[in-house]
C-alpha cells in the first residue's frame, strides 16, 4: 500500500529475439508472442516467478486483477491472493485505464532512445581516439 514493494513489470513483445535486443542485456523479463499480448500462460508463468520471491521474502500479497481472460483464476499459488474486481468498472476505477500504461510507454521509450544515443556517442567518440 505504501508503495515501497514494487513488482519488476514484464514486457511483451512479438519477437521471441528482437534485433534490436542482439548483443545486449535486456534489464526486464521478456515474453512474446504473435500479438504481443498477455495470455494466460504467461500470467500464469509470471504469477508463480511472484509467489515464489513473496514466499523467500516470507510476505503474502494481494493481486487486485481485472477480469480479463488471460487472468485465470485458477493459478495454484501460496503467498498471493488474487482479487478480481467487478466486470465493467474496471475501466472507470484501474489505474493501468488512467494513463499509466501511456506514461510508462513513453518514458521507457525515452530512456532507451537516451541510452542509444549515448552509445553511439561514445562509439563516435572511442572511434575518433583511435584514428
Amino acid at each position: 500500500m505504501t508503495g515501497t514493494d514494487k513488482l519488476t513489470p514484464l514486457i511483451i513483445g512479438h519477437s521471441r529475439n528482437p534485433r534490436c535486443f542482439r548483443g545486449q542485456r535486456v534489464s526486464l523479463p521478456w515474453e512474446s508472442n504473435k500479438k504481443a499480448w498477455l495470455t494466460a500462460a504467461i500470467f500464469k508463468e509470471w504469477v508463480r516467478k511472484i509467489d515464489g520471491e513473496m514466499g523467500r521474502r516470507r510476505k503474502k500479497i494481494v493481486l487486485l486483477l481485472d477480469n480479463c481472460t488471460a487472468h485465470p483464476h485458477n493459478v495454484p499459488i501460496d503467498n498471493i491472493r488474487l482479487v478480481f474486481l467487478p466486470p465493467n468498472i474496471t475501466s472507470f476505477i484501474q489505474p493501468l485505464d488512467q494513463g499509466i500504461i501511456r506514461n510508462f510507454k513513453a518514458r521507457n521509450r525515452s530512456q532507451m532512445m537516451r541510452r542509444v544515443i549515448s552509445a553511439i556517442d561514445n562509439d563516435n567518440i572511442d572511434s575518433a581516439q583511435e584514428r
